[in-house]
Order: structure tokens, then C-alpha cells, then sequence
């Protein structure tokens, strides 16, 4: 038991650790590209395919998700969430090293905060859920705690994804944020119930198991609904309302069904020692605090850098209006000449006229 729960938190530091390098290489990648509104849908899918830099981080990105499903196949869901933060400490120090971004006392002080707590979550040891078989996995989800636990987390998603639908409140952002990292979150417990009936002897039963494929096909489809409301709240929020919502609800959400589904605490609660209760409580709420603090500066500098760009881009398309090419500012001359010429033969035509018809007169 002991030596799965190490390995799932060094699973999940390092699943999380390479999500965060491979986001790193992504925002690099895509800097150095034109911008994807003034591009066609094939042109951006070519700019980013030829594009290393961005190729890489996005495969980086994938790969992270084989180490985090077999950290939540062989430890808890409460062990491996707030892992997520050491990730955050890992995309701070990359940043720092290879893209020469300074780190703020802030988030010094959030980094020690996010070790701290990851190290006393650790002080008591939860229930070991790992290496189950299909039907004490299905027994989990059979409980009426875990079944009121996904409905009730289902409709809010369903609410607040119609809720900001075709709508333009100023909170839709934080909206779909808390929707897509509910997402994220119940994707991440069903891929627990059919990645962790996997193993040596159970493989067969699971895969012969209709319930097994419910499992497989929720997690996939929770998991699309999480992109695609990410992908829409960066759309009508500010990253820096978005990141630290969407972070704080999966972390809180997984770490909430470890212990109400998977009943990760119930066998080690009541042996606990008052000061080890407290101690694990609030290792919870500070990784959040930790984990919000680190994500808000990183939105802030992701914001600060788009502004940068459009900034620049702004200035230059500013430029471009005021200093036309030599070639273009001789041809307005030459038009305007011509111009003010036709003027000049015309009004002399017109007084001529008048003096013929003045003489007719007379």
C-alpha cells in the first residue's frame, strides 16, 4: 500500500510536471505564428503541423496522460490531485530557466506553500483503491453517496454550459470554467473506474463487462465536454478568472469523489489522531490556496503577453496606415495634380461661357 501511494505521487508529479513543460513549448510555438482569427481553418491547422516547437509541447501534453492514468489506477484520487500544484512549481521554474521569466516573492511564496502541503497531506496515509476488479469498482459507484454525488455534479456542468449559452455575461467565463473543470474532474473519476479494474487477472473480466465500456465511454466524452468549455470560457473570460476556477474545481472535485466515492479516508478516520485530522484538512486547503496563487500570476503573465502582441501589432498596422510606400504616396500626388488640372480647365470653361452668353447679351 505504502509503496503505491509513492508511486502515484511521483506518477502524478511527473504526469503533471510534463503537461505543464509541454504548455511551456505550446505558448512559444504559438507566438511565432500568425494570428489564427485572420487564418483560414486548414492554414492554422499547416502553420501549427509545421510548427516544432508547438508540435512538441502537444505531444507532450498527450503523453503526460499515460503516467497520470496509471497513478490513478494504482494510488488515490486524494493523493494524486493535489500533485497538480507541484506541476505549477514545475512550469515556474521551467519558465525561469528557459525563458529567462523573473519570479515574483508571490510566488515564491506559493511554491513553499504547495511543498508544504503535498508533504503533510502525506503525514497519514489514505485507503489504497488501486488494483480493483470490475466489480468492486462497480460496487463503488453503486453506493447512493457516489450516485448523488455524479448527478448532482452532471446538472451544475448542464446548467452552467446553458446558462452562458449564446449569452454574453460578463461571467460567462468564470462559468464555463467551473463547468469545464467539473468536466475534468468527473472524466477523471470514471477514467478511475475503467483504467483501475485493469490489471494481472482482472484485464478479461473488465474488458467482458458492459459497465466497463459505460465507464471508458463517460470518461472520453467528460473529457471533450472539459476541452471545449475550456477552450470557450478563454473566449468570453480574462485567463486570469478562468485558470485559477478551472484549476480549483478539479483539484477540490477529484480530491472531494476520492473521499465520498472511492471512501479513501473512511478506513484511516477513525484511528486518526486530532492534530493528524487537522493537519490533513487543511494540507487540502492549502494546496488550493497554493495552486490559486500560482495559476493567477501565471495567467497575469499569459494576458500580459498577449497585450504585448496586440500592443505591437496595433502600432504597426498604425504605422502602416500613416506612412504609405514611396510608390503609393507619388501615385497620390500624381492623381491629386490631375485632379486640381481638370478643376482649373473646368472652371475656365465655365467662365468663358459666361462671357460668351454675357456678349450674346449685349
Amino acid at each position: 500500500m505504502v509503496a503505491n501511494n509513492i508511486l502515484a505521487v511521483l506518477l502524478g508529479i511527473l504526469a503533471n510536471s510534463i503537461y505543464n513543460v509541454g504548455l511551456v513549448f505550446k505558448k512559444k510555438g504559438a507566438c511565432t505564428l500568425p494570428d489564427i482569427e485572420k487564418q483560414s481553418v486548414w492554414q492554422n491547422i499547416k502553420n501549427f503541423a509545421r510548427c516544432k516547437v508547438w508540435v512538441f509541447g502537444y505531444s507532450l501534453t498527450i503523453i503526460q496522460w499515460f503516467p497520470l492514468m496509471y497513478a490513478i489506477k494504482i494510488g488515490s484520487l486524494s493523493l494524486v490531485a493535489p500533485t497538480m500544484g507541484i506541476g505549477f512549481i514545475v512550469l515556474i521554474l521551467f519558465s525561469w530557466l528557459y525563458l529567462k521569466e523573473p519570479i515574483s516573492k508571490v510566488e515564491i511564496f506559493g511554491i513553499f506553500v504547495v511543498i508544504a502541503a503535498v508533504v503533510a497531506i502525506n503525514v497519514v496515509e489514505p485507503t489504497d483503491t488501486g488494483n480493483l476488479s470490475i466489480l468492486e469498482m462497480n460496487a463503488f459507484f453503486r453506493e447512493w453517496n457516489a450516485i448523488a454525488f455524479l448527478i448532482s455534479f452532471t446538472v451544475l456542468v448542464l446548467i452552467l454550459i446553458a446558462v452562458t449559452y449564446g449569452r454574453k455575461y460578463p461571467q460567462s467565463g468564470g462559468l464555463l470554467a467551473m463547468a469545464s473543470g467539473l468536466c475534468y474532474a468527473l472524466a477523471t473519476i470514471f477514467a478511475k473506474g475503467a483504467i483501475g479494474s485493469l490489471g494481472p487477472g482482472v484485464i478479461r473480466d473488465a474488458l467482458r463487462t458492459g459497465v466497463w465500456y459505460l465507464y471508458l465511454i463517460l470518461m472520453c466524452v467528460g473529457y471533450t465536454i472539459a476541452f471545449s468549455t475550456q477552450q470557450m470560457a478563454f473566449q468570453k473570460g480574462k485567463a486570469i478568472v478562468v485558470s485559477p476556477t478551472l484549476d480549483i474545481m478539479n483539484l477540490l472535485t477529484q480530491v472531494t469523489a476520492g473521499i465520498l466515492i472511492f471512501n479513501e479516508w473512511t478506513a484511516i478516520w477513525t484511528t486518526m489522531l486530532p492534530w493528524q485530522k487537522t493537519i490533513k484538512t487543511l494540507s487540502i486547503g492549502l494546496i488550493v490556496v497554493g495552486v490559486a496563487m500560482l495559476s493567477i500570476f501565471s495567467a497575469e503573465h499569459d494576458e500580459l503577453i498577449d497585450g504585448e502582441k496586440k500592443d505591437k501589432i496595433t502600432d504597426e498596422e498604425e504605422a502602416t496606415l500613416k506612412i504609405p510606400e514611396s510608390g503609393e504616396s507619388e501615385d497620390l500626388d500624381e492623381e491629386e495634380k490631375q485632379f486640381s488640372l481638370k478643376e482649373k480647365i473646368g472652371t475656365q470653361k465655365l467662365d468663358d461661357s459666361k462671357s460668351t452668353i454675357v456678349g450674346h447679351q449685349k
